[in-house]
């Protein structure tokens, strides 16, 4: 298997010679037909040459024979031709002979017939023998050659050049872009030597490599933090299990129907959790199935109130809750159950220990409002707007260890809008934090 360079390297100098040697052979054919019809025209036009001056010379009355001939000699030698006087009788009278070495050469033959003017009869007949002389053609044939020889070497050389330079800036940052790969393939997302390309499909393949790389990096990330506080994410409710069991089991509180629910309560939340951490990885899932009923909202936060007792109990924050009684909603009570509990479960890890929950129910006329504001961490100006996307995450060094995946906050935000509510946060640094979730009551 070749390398691109070398591939391109020699497709470019076989077009280049494939090139050269068509026009050398069409260039051949032209010049040596063309030139070869032009000798020919000039070897023809000889006899004809000779015949006009001898016609001239023989009706001049001040030229003598032997004047004649002279001058018909030197023009013989001077065209090399053989020049012969026949009379009308078929007897030669006279002959020239001035072309040399006549075995090696091709002859043609012209005759021209002499009339007497005054006598009006036929004299005789004069011949010329001419050769074909093909020699400047065999000249020109062989300076061609050679011509195209040093064309097709200097071509050659000059497309050798040129065609290292060209597969190097193509092979290059190809070359490049493989070795990328390799690092991604290796695990290795950074690309500090990346040289951009002024090849368009290139540089289009460049930027598409680095964000896949950006991209995977990005998933290798989520990865490790996912292995890393998948723990965290479910802590709460299994410590809040084990705090009640083990409170049940020293006998600190009594085992009645107000445990069972809130142990129940727990364990539904834990489910609800795992079901959420699942259902965010799979882009299958259709957050807008609703399963709608009548629920007691009022109900329904006061029993996950009471299921996170244990916890504000261990981390000593107090809870201030304002509900308003049998406030009732047509919703899916699955996903109010898990709304409410994100939004305490997020306000427990923004304050961490210490610190002050405050629960809100509020029937209007038109609307539900729940809010749930802690006097917790808060949250940086610039980074609000980000907190409802996946895996988004206030790295603070308060809560570095227990701010989870990143996820409950968008799967909150993913069910209030499928049940048609709306949430807001209000947050200021080191002050805290507000989230109101508002739903339109339905007109009866």
């Amino acid at each position: 298997m070749t390398s691109l360079r070398n591939k391109l390297t020699k497709n470019f100098i076989a077009g280049i010679l494939a090139c050269i040697l068509i026009y050398s052979i069409l260039i051949s054919l032209f010049v040596t037909i063309r030139y070869s019809d032009l000798i020919k025209i000039v070897d023809d036009k000889k006899p004809d040459l000779i015949s006009e001056w001898f016609i001239r010379l023989n009706n001049d009355k001040n030229i003598t024979t032997n004047q004649m001939w002279e001058y018909l000699e030197d023009l013989s030698i001077q065209q090399n031709v053989n020049i012969s006087y026949v009379d009308s009788l078929g007897n030669e009278i006279r002959s020239i002979e001035s072309i040399e070495n006549i075995e090696d050469k091709e002859i043609k033959t012209k005759s021209y017939k002499v009339y007497n003017a005054q006598a009006k009869e036929e004299a005789g007949v004069i011949v010329v023998d001419y050769t074909a002389d093909y020699s400047a053609i065999n000249r020109l044939q062989n300076d061609f050659r050679s011509a195209v020889i040093y064309a097709i070497l200097s071509s050659l050389i000059i497309g050798l050049i040129i065609s290292v330079i060209l597969s190097t800036n193509i092979a290059k940052p190809i070359g490049e872009i493989n070795n990328t790969t390799i690092r991604i393939k290796k695990g290795i997302y950074d690309n500090p030597n990346r040289k951009d390309s002024d090849i368009r499909e290139i540089s289009n393949l460049q930027d598409n490599i680095s964000f896949l790389s950006k991209s995977l990096k990005r998933q290798e990330e989520i990865r490790k933090k996912y292995a890393q506080d998948i723990s965290h994410e479910l802590r709460t409710p299994i410590t809040n299990l084990k705090l009640y069991l083990e409170a049940l089991d020293d006998g600190v509180i009594d085992f009645d129907s107000t445990i069972i629910a809130s142990l129940n309560g727990e364990i539904n939340r834990l489910q609800g959790l795992v079901d959420g951490l699942k259902d965010s990885f799979n882009e299958s899932v259709n957050v807008y199935k609703l399963n709608l009923e009548e629920v007691n909202l009022s109900k329904l936060m006061d029993d996950l109130l009471k299921g996170f007792g244990a916890n504000f109990l261990n981390k000593n924050i107090k809870l201030e809750k304002s509900i308003d009684p049998d406030v009732y909603i047509i919703s899916d009570r699955t996903k109010l159950n898990q709304i409410i509990q994100n939004l305490l479960t997020n306000a427990i890890k923004a304050i961490d220990h210490d610190g002050l929950i405050k629960v809100c129910l509020k029937e209007k006329a038109k609307t539900i409002n729940i809010k749930v504001e802690d006097d917790g961490i808060g949250i940086d100006e610039d980074k609000i707007e980000m907190i409802f996307e996946r895996f988004f995450r206030i790295d603070d060094s308060r809560n570095t260890k227990t701010n989870g995946l990143g996820l409950g906050l968008a799967i909150t935000k993913n069910f209030v809008e499928a049940l048609n509510g709306k949430i807001e946060v209000t947050s200021k640094k080191n002050v805290g934090t507000s989230f109101t979730i508002c739903f339109h009551k339905k007109a009866n």
